[in-house]
């Protein structure tokens, strides 16, 4: 047993990851590991290790268990190996590195816990005579403890250990453009009542509140058995403090799902397209007529259904004499790059210029005969004209990653450069995605890995602006995210105005196949809701799509039914969503629209202002 003993803390933070793993898509064997996830990782670092070289003792057991999480949760970077254009190393080279840069960050807190933050570290021993090592152990022995005081220093260090965390999970969303992904907040995403705290703290700092109560409860438990030892029992007012801040938190998602859930609101009849085409199958131009179709077809599929309910419902209404009202879209959304020729601007001209499939599929096909507002994604690059014909340089000027929308004026304009095509370039990009960090060798490293050369760099749009449509009588504000900058609240949050407003999502997970990422996204993505108040139409070009209200559900509650596209289990299905969109006609400004993450800011003045106390005090 002793020689397993230095083992332990990094068994015990192993445990950890994968208790944490598990609250994830991918596995989520149960959300209710989020409560007790990091207590081992807490008694590895808390009573593992010597007093010599502590801060690299916790740094090495934090890191374990980093590294134990981040392996399970983001393998869905493995699936990149099934595309043609990436060798399976590369694959598993990106999620080995990944991973490793992420632990880093579990690394700095375990460094942290297991120096100021630790509430059972002793202080180094000094040589002693017999006499005095004989009184030290007598002193070691259990004391009677209990009261006030001891509560105030459990609560204390309780409070330092969980800011530190929303710290470090902050900095981690923030540093090299930021990978927020998955913080310990996200596991809450099938919990609205705890999820709604998001409105004050945003996401990251949801993630205090189960730290908080598992360092309670560990400090507690041990209080207990120290207490057994010493044959006294005293008065524990942290549980009561402890119980108390979940009461609260509880008690606000009851209250705010209550009032967010019966809000006036404008409804905006979405459809959403998903045609599920395989990213090894996306960007192949001899099926790219195919694919222009294949969106025509599904919005005429969608259209088709609605109208045989329109016919079922009149026959009805002529027997019972009641009024109905036709349902008919207002809004259709179709994905990231759903059309893969760029739009084209010439930047001395006003306008857009439309390729000749888009044209095609805007001016000919959808607004032949249809009046709603449609949502699109395309990349837009800056054109030349060559003996009057219109032709785009990759090297010439900036490139967007776009989202772009438009109505039946696109057609009656019959104007082209057309002035009837509202756009917004992505302002978050990804990093090896859509560009290269100007670093040196860095583009060489990135193409050997990722099996293929890079061009010319994505530009950031620098626009957060809404875009304003006219949907049912009604201006709505839409808030335009592309990909995984709906991951990214503090991007997300610069676009709210006193208006009525709905974030649109447009995304390509397809590069991850069917992996967890998608349903890890989404999982991600729900939060913005919550956060903003403002509902979600999301449609992705392989899944997840579907609606997400401003209590981050995404259940219809007069149906019970899921307002997605597939199941849970499976949302990799070609097909689309028809479903009623609730946009707030009083939108309310929450405290993290507003501030943003001062939250993160009071945990840093508790982390660090409270273990320098602490630690004069020790």
């Amino acid at each position: 047993m002793n020689t397993l003993k230095p083992f332990l803390p990094y068994l015990a933070a192993t445990l950890s990851g994968v208790l944490l793993a598990m609250c994830f898509p991918g596995f989520e064997v149960s959300g209710s590991f989020v409560w007790i996830w990091s207590i081992p990782l807490m008694v590895g670092l808390w009573l593992g290790g010597g007093e010599k070289k502590r801060k690299r003792f916790g740094f090495k057991v934090g890191f374990v268990g980093g590294l134990a999480f981040w392996l399970l949760n983001v393998k869905w970077l493995t699936a990149m190996g099934d595309l043609p254009t990436v060798p399976v190393l590369g694959a598993y080279s990106g999620w080995l590195m990944l991973a490793v840069y992420l632990a880093l960050y579990f690394g700095v807190w375990g460094m942290f816990a297991a120096t100021v933050g630790n509430p059972w570290r002793r202080t180094a021993k000094v040589a002693q005579s017999g006499i005095s090592e004989k009184m030290e152990a007598k002193l070691e022995r259990p004391k009677r403890v209990g009261g006030f005081k001891p509560s105030m220093r459990v609560l204390g260090f309780a409070v330092i250990n969980a800011s530190a965390w929303v710290v470090l999970e902050w900095l981690r969303g923030w540093m090299l453009t930021g990978f927020g992904w998955n913080g310990l907040g996200v596991a809450f995403h099938e919990v609205p009542v705890v999820m709604q705290v998001a409105d004050l703290v945003g996401v990251t700092g949801v993630a205090f509140i189960p730290m908080f109560m598992a360092a309670v409860m560990l400090q507690t438990g041990k209080r207990l058995i120290d207490e057994v030892r010493a044959g006294k029992f005293q008065a524990h007012f942290e549980i009561g403090i402890a119980v108390g801040v979940i009461a609260a938190v509880f008690a606000y998602g009851v209250n705010r799902m209550a009032y967010h859930s019966n809000a006036p609101f404008h409804g905006v009849r979405t459809l959403i397209i998903q045609e599920n085409i395989k990213q090894t199958l996306k960007w192949d131009e001899q099926l790219e007529v195919e694919h222009y179709n294949a969106y025509v077809e599904s919005i005429q599929r969608e259209l088709g259904e609605l109208d045989m309910l329109n016919q079922e419902r009149m026959a009805e209404a002529v027997k019972t004499g009641e009024e109905i009202e036709l349902e008919y879209p207002d809004l259709v959304v179709l994905p990231e790059s759903a059309t893969t020729q760029p739009l084209v601007y010439l930047p001395e001209v006003e306008g857009v210029y439309l390729p000749l499939l888009t044209k095609d599929l805007l001016v000919e096909q959808i607004y032949q005969e249809n009046h709603f507002k449609t949502v699109f994604g395309a990349n837009f690059l800056a054109g030349v004209v060559i003996e009057g014909e219109v032709y785009y340089d990759l090297e010439v000027g900036d490139a967007y990653n776009t989202f772009a929308v438009t109505g039946p004026e696109i057609a009656e304009e019959n104007l082209y450069p057309t002035t009837a095509l509202q756009t917004h370039g992505k302002n978050h990009l990804v990093p090896f995605g859509e560009y290269i960090p100007e670093v040196p060798l860095l583009s060489s490293i990135a193409s050997m890995f990722s099996g293929m050369s890079y061009g010319k760099n994505f530009s950031s749009g620098g626009s957060f602006e809404p875009l304003t449509v006219e949907l049912r009588g009604e201006d709505v504000q839409l808030m335009p995210n592309i990909c995984f900058e709906d991951t990214v609240g503090r991007v997300i949050r610069k676009f709210v105005r006193d208006a009525p407003q709905m974030l649109v999502n447009i995304t390509n997970d397809g590069w991850f196949g069917e992996s967890e990422a998608a349903r890890q996204h989404m999982a991600n993505a729900k939060f913005r809701s919550v956060e903003l108040r403002r509902p979600m139409a999301r449609a992705a070009n392989t899944g997840v799509s579907g609606i997400v209200d401003t209590i981050g559900s995404m259940v219809n509650p007069q149906t019970g039914e899921l307002n997605a596209i597939g199941t849970r289990e499976n949302p990799f299905i070609r097909d689309g969503l028809y479903a009623t969109v609730k946009v707030p006609t009083q939108p309310v400004w929450t405290l993290y629209a507003v501030a943003g993450d001062w939250f993160v800011i009071l945990c840093a003045l508790m982390a660090f202002g409270g273990g320098a106390f602490l630690g004069l005090k020790r």
